[in-house]
């Protein structure tokens, strides 16, 4: 079915909510909505990307373009805090089943 994904402001407002698309990171799908989330180094390294995941921690795939450089902060369950939205993306077998998922994301920046 669908993976439904929300991008929210620092005042927790939704910005816009979009179907993911399996090929791509969780940057270049908002670039495709004409959200932006800034990138620079494209390696899940610097931080500029990094967004907070506030629901769907479990449908993000985090080597989705490429391993990350680096690992973010993960809670005591083991779920990250935040993403590298320049590498990670969503996992192809949630989009592809027959089931819907949401995905919640807060811009750092």
């Amino acid at each position: 079915m669908t993976v439904t994904v929300t991008i929210q402001n620092t005042n927790w407002e939704t910005i816009w909510s979009f179907n993911a698309d399996y090929n791509k990171s969780l940057s270049q799908m908002a670039q495709d909505h004409n959200i932006n989330i800034p990138i620079s180094c494209r390696m899940g390294a610097c931080y500029v990307c990094a967004c907070q995941i506030k629901k769907g921690a479990e449908h993000v795939q985090i080597d989705k373009l490429m391993p990350p450089a680096i690992l973010p902060a993960q809670d005591e369950n083991k779920n990250f805090k935040e993403i590298f939205t320049c590498v990670w993306g969503i996992q192809t077998e949630k989009i592809k089943s027959n089931e819907n998922f949401e995905v919640i994301l807060q811009k750092n920046i």
